[in-house]
């Protein structure tokens, strides 16, 4: 995982899977995450175009920093590598 041009590394758990609304939700845990967060949980959510060609993505972040002027990766700085992940998922499905 790269944040702020850095090499960073955590651990994922899977909390929940919705099949229907097509939501995958995670924590992050150990590594700089543990530095700098209470918690750091990510949604992805994939929904369908109303063309039917494809889908949009939709990543949320929610957390809760150790300390309110905690230096270290701001959540945001992980889009980078959330977009990275969107893009390897859709080279994945179009190979399905």
């Amino acid at each position: 995982m790269h944040a702020e041009d850095k090499k960073t590394s955590a651990k994922e758990r899977i909390e929940a899977i919705d099949d229907e609304n097509k939501t995958i939700s995670y924590s992050l845990f150990d590594g700089e995450v543990d530095k700098c967060y209470k918690s750091l949980k990510v949604t992805l959510q994939v929904k369908d175009k109303e063309n039917g060609g494809g889908g949009l993505v939709k990543w949320t972040i929610e957390y809760e920093k150790l300390e309110e002027n905690i230096k270290g990766a701001a959540p945001e700085t992980y889009l980078d590598f959330a977009a990275k992940v969107t893009k390897d998922i859709d080279a994945h499905l179009l190979k399905a």
